[in-house]
């Protein structure tokens, strides 16, 4: 796949400063990363365009946020993924962000020592054969679960399974298929030191957005669509929906008629996944790594056979910040506890690898709850096992006057910011060449 060069997506005259007025001709309901990619190529193709967000700010999963350490922050997504098919770090480049390539430093402990080579090397081999036995049943077009194919690994297996499944899907092993996995595309991780979220909202100045404004109903079983929100209704030709599959499956947004069964089902079986940063401000040179380095350990308790820990993401920007991630079910778990709980669990595990010097190193902390913030109820979607045709059906429009876009149904970037960007290009060509 081609890079496209920021240039063309992300213009930088100003395009419709202020919102249509009247009835338009689409109405985008969110304003993350898929309404606003959308929303500008709808406008430049010479549509009419208005794009309502509940939330008080643009981005949705995407926010850099500089007050709680002082430095730049992402509560949500971080890495720019695949950056051979990511717009955002050519846009990053040409507009004067700092970019550059995640390093690989890493250090590893099993217990309260550095892992040993011989370690390193059995933890290794034990990745390798659970993404070979995944990938082999992606091949096949298997729609199962990885736990239903990947060997029995040892000691290593709930740490395999923290860093190939909670930790980069937000699922474990029994929770996302493996024919969905496979369509998954992956190249080179970037990062931009001023803040992922920052360098979008700077992206997306250029698209008026009505704030604080949300979806309550969408009738569509008439001419047209109207959309009844918390400020009033709109009447539209079409209606393009970005918001996130919990929010979906939640029923926050009423549809009537109700959407079709198969449809239904496709918001049903591709789940949001839960991942956490526990973001620590520490002192010094804690973990021993340069910046943007990792840490991690070898996983030796479980909750209800999802793997209890975290991976690290260490002085993430040069800005002091480390992230400990949790994911998959014993993320959800900790969430229902609040973020103390979270905090409280890395703690007492950085403790253990290396003593009560930690409480003494740490200078704030915090935990943005995805999970339990209305406007996302998740991280991000992957097809439970059995799911896998999902995405596609998602992407199929209802009646010529209902879209759906967002990194859920991206062809091959999902769970990603440019996977959401280019899923809602996508969209709105169809609906230019429709209406």
């Amino acid at each position: 796949m081609a890079t496209l060069g920021a240039g063309t997506l992300f213009p930088q005259a100003a395009i419709g400063r202020t919102a249509s007025a009247g009835n338009p001709d689409v109405v985008v309901v969110g304003a993350g990363a898929a309404g606003i990619s959308a929303a500008r190529e709808l406008r430049k193709r010479g549509l009419s365009v208005t794009v309502i967000e509940a939330d008080n700010r643009t981005g949705g999963r995407v926010f850099t946020d500089t007050s709680v350490f002082g430095v730049p922050y992402d509560t949500g997504a971080h890495w720019l993924h695949y950056r051979e098919a990511n717009p955002f770090v050519d846009y990053g480049l040409e507009n004067g962000f700092d970019m550059y390539r995640a390093p690989d430093d890493e250090r590893f402990h099993v217990g309260d020592r550095a892992a040993t080579t011989e370690e390193l090397q059995a933890f290794q081999a034990a990745k390798a054969a659970a993404v070979q036995a995944i990938s082999e049943a992606g091949r096949q077009n298997r729609d199962v679960s990885p736990a239903d194919v990947v060997p029995d690994l040892g000691d290593w297996s709930l740490t395999v399974n923290l860093h190939e499944g909670a930790y980069e899907m937000a699922k474990d092993f029994d929770r996302f298929s493996c024919a969905d996995w496979y369509t998954g595309e992956d190249g080179t991780d970037w990062y931009c030191r001023e803040g992922f979220g920052a360098l979008f909202a700077h992206s997306a100045r250029d698209v008026a957005v009505e704030l604080n404004t949300r979806a309550e109903t969408i009738r569509w079983g008439g001419q047209g669509v109207e959309i009844d929100t918390n400020r009033g209704s709109l009447r539209a030709r079409a209606v393009l929906i970005t918001v996130s599959m919990g929010v979906l499956a939640s029923n926050e947004i009423r549809f009537d008629p109700p959407l079709p069964d198969k449809k239904q089902e496709a918001v049903n079986v591709l789940t949001m996944g839960h991942y956490h940063h526990i973001a620590l401000h520490l002192k010094d040179n804690f973990f021993g790594v340069g910046e943007d380095g990792y840490f991690g350990y070898r996983i030796t308790e479980d909750s209800d056979s999802a793997p209890a820990g975290f991976v690290a993401l260490v002085n993430a920007g040069g800005h002091g910040i480390t992230y400990c991630d949790i994911g998959g079910e014993f993320a959800r778990e900790m969430s229902a506890g609040g973020v103390s709980d979270m905090h409280d669990f890395v703690i007492s595990d950085l403790k253990k690898a290396f003593g009560s010097s930690v409480e003494k190193a740490v200078i704030k902390s915090h935990t943005f709850d995805w999970t339990r913030h209305r406007l996302t109820q998740g991280a991000y979607a992957s097809a439970e096992p059995g799911g896998a045709w999902s995405r596609a059906e998602l992407r199929r429009p209802e009646a010529d006057r209902l879209w759906f876009a967002g990194e859920a149904t991206s062809i091959d970037d999902w769970a990603t910011v440019a996977g959401a960007h280019k899923s809602g290009l996508a969209a709105a060509a169809q609906i230019v060449e429709t209406i």
